[in-house]
């Protein structure tokens, strides 16, 4: 018994003892921002005692009393460590990526900027979100030195061209490559019936993070074959750890056009019949020709229509985006939610959208961390038809004549004779109420990625990721009036699948060595394969009963068409990059792939790729730590060879083709001759680079000079015509472009209360081709590809003026200048100027006071030429007389002998000697400035936020394009008319006003 006391006794002593050496820590953990962090893993350093936050981020622990230190780690943020010195204690833990400026996205991973050797340009999500446009590629515009982002539609849904530095091919693509969270993925316009459509459009802005544009060689030459023209690397938002984040955001808006030059808009019934009467009398017509033409013109009834009012609106817009957000230390997730509807500026034209995102990443183990990534999206479009279709509104509104009214006095429609019958223009009107035209388009993007940590620096990855479109097109023509009045109606159904996949596999080995350990290296392997499948089908018919209620194909008396067809190309690399570092101070990188690809000739199918590329650190150099002035110096080179392979995916095959039927008996032919030793394009880019930061970031400068040459085009070479083919596909010719970049930010100012920012991008750009097939010239339509000139080099007569004498058209006989004709035939051709721009950028002030931000960013652009590719109808000096004309040519046309301000010829019922034809008189300086952003926002105070029980709340206006400045008074279209700057009656470019909110919660 007294044995079992003295125990117990023990015992009670060795609690009391125990108890005595412990203590509890308190204490709270929140984000940079103040939230609180739940789910944070909490250790007593150098014991295996620990706990986790609460969701409020308060925790409690008990720990030895000799414990002096505790340690905190969450997925996505930099673990910390912090004394016990106070209870409670309260830590702001730091996000592991806080600033895309010290870790940034490049080719396969990760880097810190300091090891960075290539040029690149960063987008952050703040510059994207929330933008009135459709795709993401159209808020580009302005945010990169460099990258040309240019529309030729205001559509809604319309597709996007981006050159960066330049136009690197003449046949092969000269689009940049295409990144979705690691995936390669199409983009582009994958329609076949509608005018204008983008596969990015199903992408909403809202889920980007990041985006990365690598320019050149050392950036962009490991993804080897198809880097050539840049590549752009997208990031989705990804989840991290603690409590929940919601994030509500809704716009509303209205858009109207936003260039309109009032000296080319149509003209009223009076001054058309005024025009016409005396474009008549100059052609020689008797006065009862002139009075019979006037009447069926429709001079005398009463009719003065404005069909540019009839057929353009204000469009609306609207959209709304719910996105949710957190996780603790193993999982994170990222979720959301978005619909999106625009209304075109004119009729038939709309677009609405509806996607989700979905990013989670969990750590299975210590060592095995599993991601996996969703991105989906259906359009429904509405595009109208473009160029020189009847059924085009804009075309109608310039060339249908103010006589003819889109409606009957009784208010039905006008689609009869004498206004509307076989073979006039139509009434589009009438169209857009009674044909339908639209586009249904599914995306899926996504991808599994698993990464092991083998070891502390040794890690592999396997990434498996999908990219899925599906397009279904229909288009219904009434069979009363319009393009489907002649075969009794008609209607079309288009369906086109787009699979690609892309498997890649990753191999990362860091170690230091040296006798300081100061040397550290990277080396990456890796092995990419990728395939994508198209399988695309047809179907239309005509003879649709007399009703515009039974629109499909299958109610049609008569099918025309019924085919399906399918292709497919891939891509098999392997492929490695390497990186030494010396204190910082010296980055040397390298990098190799070997790629095969399906798209050329057995005999060439394999090529191979590398870069290499060298930083100097300066600022981590002693001579230059001590001047305080300086915060960063680094100096950058690269030089590399990477491919183009954007062509035909069956090029290279010599193959036959069915339909060369006979007697009713399936029959085929040749249709390409092939080249079996087709291979690459050939593109070596060199680049050295300026980066420089003054006074702790106050003035931060980059500045890149380049030479990118391109060889080994894939142009169009003659063969004897008695191989029953007139050109064969070869690797012949060279071409150039070299070029300066400046991005340039500035802060003026900065008080406690008030910062004024600055930001400036610059770019300009040469380019010339250095040889061709025989070095002879290749003519298309007004451009002329010429060695030792631009790419896209306008070619055609130079305008002389006006006969003042007559009124006759005058050109330039020779290229001095000195000799004119009234003869276009004797015009000389000459090269006239390019329609790429020499210089582009944008001009951002950002001004915040206390809540209140306003930021405005002027986009500029210029050096180039546009031509207004229908003038010749509307102002060619009476050519297509029975079409409507514009202002300007009823107000200078030539009217007397001894007219000297007259700067358009004698108006003439069918023409003038040929001065509709194609000159430098339809040619426009194409320079211009323009608003192309302006948003003033206002952010709740915290404390009022956090009374209504939001984190965060910001209220903005906004507007798009508001205003635009051009330097050629007589530019009669928007100055933006895509890469090749020409007029083709799409779309205006609108200009929108919105007005949003955020809300965090």
């Amino acid at each position: 018994m007294k044995k079992k006391i003295l125990l117990l006794m023990y015992m009670l002593v060795s609690v009391v003892w125990i108890y005595a050496q412990t203590k509890t820590v308190t204490g709270k953990i929140q984000d940079e921002s103040g939230t609180p962090l739940g789910n944070v893993s909490i250790q007593a350093k150098g014991t295996k005692l620990g706990t986790v936050s609460l969701a409020d981020g308060t925790f409690s622990l008990s720990v030895p009393s000799t414990t002096s230190t505790l340690v905190f780690s969450l997925l996505n943020y930099k673990t910390a460590e912090l004394a016990i010195t106070t209870s409670p204690l309260n830590l702001k833990m730091q996000a592991a990526i806080d600033n895309l400026s010290d870790v940034v996205v490049v080719a396969y991973g990760t880097t810190k900027k300091p090891e960075i050797t290539g040029a690149m340009g960063i987008v952050k999500a703040k510059d994207i979100e929330n933008k009135p446009f459709t795709s993401v590629d159209r808020a580009l515009q302005g945010a990169v030195a460099g990258l040309q982002s240019v529309a030729s539609s205001g559509t809604p849904g319309a597709s996007q061209q981006i050159r960066i530095r330049g136009i690197g091919s003449i046949n092969a693509s000269s689009e940049p490559l295409w990144i979705l969270d690691g995936i390669v993925v199409n983009t582009g316009d994958a329609s076949r019936l509608t005018t204008t459509a983008n596969l990015l459009s199903t992408l909403n802005p809202n889920d980007i993070e990041s985006i990365t544009v690598l320019k050149d060689a050392s950036a962009s030459s490991l993804y080897g074959s198809r880097a050539a023209n840049g590549v752009i690397l997208v990031n989705t938002k990804k989840g991290k750890s603690g409590k929940t984040k919601f994030r509500f955001d809704t716009e509303i808006g209205y858009s109207d056009i936003a260039y309109f030059n009032e000296d080319y808009r149509p003209l009223n019934a009076n001054e058309y019949f005024e025009l016409t009467r005396e474009g008549l009398v100059n052609a020689g017509a008797s006065p009862a020709a002139i009075t019979a033409t006037l009447a069926s013109l429709g001079q005398g009834n009463n009719v003065n229509y404005n069909w540019l009012d009839a057929v353009t609106k204000k469009g609306t817009q609207r959209q709304y985006n719910l996105s949710a957000s957190g996780g603790n230390d193993r999982t994170t997730y990222n979720l959301s939610g978005g619909y999106f509807r625009q209304e075109g500026i004119t009729l038939q034209s709309d677009f609405q959208r509806w996607n989700g995102n979905m990013s989670i990443t969990s750590k299975a183990t210590d060592r095995l961390t599993i991601s996996t990534t969703l991105n989906t999206g259906f359009v429904q479009q509405n595009a109208p038809l473009a160029g020189g279709s009847f059924g085009n509104p804009i075309l109608s509104s310039y060339f249908l004549l103010p006589s003819r009214a889109a409606r009957n006095p009784n208010g039905s429609l006008n689609i009869a004779a004498p206004d509307f019958g076989p073979g006039n223009l139509h009434n589009t009107v009438a169209t857009a109420e009674m044909d339908k035209r639209f586009l249904k388009q599914l995306s899926a993007r996504g991808g599994l990625t698993a990464e092991y940590k083998i070891l502390d620096n040794l890690k592999f990855t396997s990434r498996y990721g999908i990219d899925y479109n599906v397009l279904e097109e229909e288009q219904y023509n009434n069979p009363f009036h319009g393009d489907g009045q002649s075969v009794g109606g008609r209607a079309f159904v288009f369906y086109t699948r787009l699979f690609n996949y892309t498997w890649t596999n990753l191999l990362d080995y860091k170690f230091s060595f040296g006798k300081s350990k100061d040397f550290t290296t990277a080396i990456q392997l890796g092995y990419e394969a990728q395939d994508s499948r198209t399988l695309s089908s047809s179907i239309s018919a005509t003879g649709f009963p007399a009703t515009t209620q039974l629109t499909y194909p299958v109610v049609a008396a008569t099918p025309t068409q019924a085919s399906a067809t399918g292709s497919d190309f891939s891509f098999l690399s392997a492929f490695s990059s390497a990186s030494i570092n010396y204190k910082n101070k010296y980055v040397l990188t390298g990098s190799l792939r070997r790629d095969g690809s399906s798209r050329f000739g057995n005999q060439n199918r394999y090529g191979n790729f590398w870069s290499v590329g060298g930083t100097w650190n300066l600022d981590q150099e002693s001579f230059i730590k001590d001047i305080k002035l300086i915060s960063q110096l680094k100096l950058r080179a690269s030089y590399g060879v990477n491919g183009n392979a954007g062509i035909g995916n069956y090029d290279w095959q010599p193959t036959y083709s069915y339909g060369s039927n006979y007697n009713q008996q399936p029959g085929s032919g040749p249709n390409n001759i092939g080249n079996v030793f087709l291979t690459w394009e050939i593109n070596k880019p060199f680049n050295v680079g300026l980066d420089l930061s003054l006074m702790n970031n106050i003035v931060t400068l980059t500045a890149d000079y380049y030479i990118r040459k391109t060889s080994s085009l894939l142009l169009d070479a003659p063969v004897s015509r008695t191989s029953g083919f007139s050109t064969v596909r070869d690797n012949i010719g060279s071409m150039e472009n070299k070029g300066f970049e400046l991005s340039l930010n500035v802060i003026p100012v900065t008080t406690k209360n008030f910062q004024w920012s600055v930001n400036i991008n610059y770019a300009n750009n040469r380019n010339k081709i250095l040889s061709l097939v025989n070095n002879q010239d290749i003519i298309t339509g007004i451009f002329v590809r010429r060695v030792g000139q631009d790419f896209q080099s306008f070619y055609a007569p130079r305008w002389a003026g006006i006969d003042p004498a007559n009124g006759d058209p005058l050109w330039y006989k020779t290229a001095t200048g000195k000799e004119t004709t009234n003869n276009f035939n004797e015009a000389q051709r000459t090269v006239l100027g390019s329609a790429s721009p020499r210089y582009f950028g944008s001009f951002t002030n950002t001004l915040r006071f206390k809540g209140f931000s306003l930021e405005a960013q002027l986009y500029f652009s210029g050096g180039n030429l546009t031509q207004d590719a229908w003038a010749g109808f509307y102002m060619g000096s009476g050519n297509g007389p029975a079409f409507n004309k514009v202002l300007r040519q009823y107000t200078e046309r030539w009217k007397a002998p001894g007219d000297n301000s007259a700067t358009l010829p004698r108006y003439v019922y069918g023409g003038n000697r040929l001065a509709q034809n194609p000159s430098t008189l339809y040619l426009y300086k194409g320079d211009y400035g323009r608003i192309r952003d302006l948003t003033l926002s206002y952010q709740l105070p915290g404390e009022l936020a956090k009374k209504l029980k939001l984190s965060s709340a910001v209220f903005y206006v906004r507007g798009t394009n508001l205003f635009t400045l051009v330097r050629d008074k007589k530019l009669p279209w928007d100055p933006e008319q895509g890469v090749a700057s020409q007029t083709n009656l799409n779309v205006f470019i609108p200009k929108t006003i919105t007005a949003g909110i955020n809300i965090g919660f």
